[in-house]
């Protein structure tokens, strides 16, 4: 089950990416412009070394070192995890105002078999690097880059058929997310029981999505699975905070941040979902 929640992990992004995607396809009909459009194993010890988030310290679960050590994890892990989030911001906005690459990250939206493989592929190397220095930030960043590349588009569609949703879905992301992670931390419950039930609802979404895609094409439905993929994800920054604090190892704070971040994008395409959901109805 630990395996199978680690894929689950790597998976969640691509997903509701592919259903924003699908979503936005279905907004041809509104005349959209331009409708062209988990830490496990063991590793040797980091060094310091050039380094600015390296680390001497052993692969031992961070709750069982001293509270300064705790503290460093926890700096490392939220400072890599709001740059992620920085990167990404920085290369939309390039994308936005750079007219080849922005008619590049439409015809990338165009193919969405290509789109999912690099999504994946991004997204689980950066997990296998996720422990080599250096390699382990440019191979995260690149990821974040890509989402911020990938995603311009769509945010830009949206933001054309209705003016302000995109401000609006982030606002509501970074209260609902910090919310939750400020609970996890101040409660300092373990949510690690969540983790099962997180992987099948996820896995029952996947299924409840593709059913919709090719047989009922229902935007009601499409709107409720937005509420429970809201849910889901909201689930997960708990059981994902929860495993910063007590399971993670000192050495997995690229992971820990990847994770975050998958969560905090995928909570994003949930509200803006929902949002753009509302207003059409």
């Amino acid at each position: 089950m630990k395996r199978l929640l680690d894929k689950s992990s790597k998976g969640r992004f691509a997903y509701y990416v592919c259903k924003a995607e699908t979503e936005s396809r279905k907004e041809k009909n509104m005349n959209f412009p331009n409708s062209n459009q988990n830490p496990s194993g063991s590793q040797h010890p980091l060094s310091n070394g050039g380094n600015p988030f390296g680390s001497s310290t052993l692969n031992v679960p961070v709750s069982q070192l001293g509270t300064e050590a705790r503290l460093d994890f926890i700096r490392k892990t939220y400072s890599l995890f709001m740059a992620g989030i920085l990167v990404a911001l920085l290369v939309g906005w390039a994308t936005l105002n750079i007219d080849p690459v922005m008619n590049a990250a439409f015809a990338l939206r165009g193919n969405l078999l290509i789109s999912v493989f690099l999504l994946f592929g991004l997204s689980i190397g950066a997990q296998a690097v996720s422990r080599v220095p250096v390699l382990n930030l440019v191979a995260m960043f690149a990821f974040t880059g890509f989402v911020g590349f990938f995603l311009t588009p769509l945010l830009y569609t949206y933001d054309t058929v209705f003016p302000g949703l995109v401000t609006q879905a982030a606002a509501l992301t970074t209260i609902t997310f910090g919310s939750l992670t400020a609970y996890a931390f101040i409660s300092k419950k373990d949510f690690s029981f969540m983790g099962g039930i997180l992987f099948v609802a996820f896995a029952a979404l996947i299924l409840g999505g593709v059913a919709n895609i090719f047989f009922f094409k229902s935007a009601m439905a499409s709107y409720l699975m937005a509420w429970v993929g809201l849910v889901i994800f909201s689930g997960y920054v708990l059981y994902d905070t929860s495993n910063i604090m007590r399971t993670h190892d000192s050495n997995s704070y690229v992971s820990a941040a990847l994770g975050l971040f998958i969560n905090f994008v995928n909570m994003f395409l949930a509200i803006l979902r929902i949002l753009a959901g509302g207003r059409r109805n």
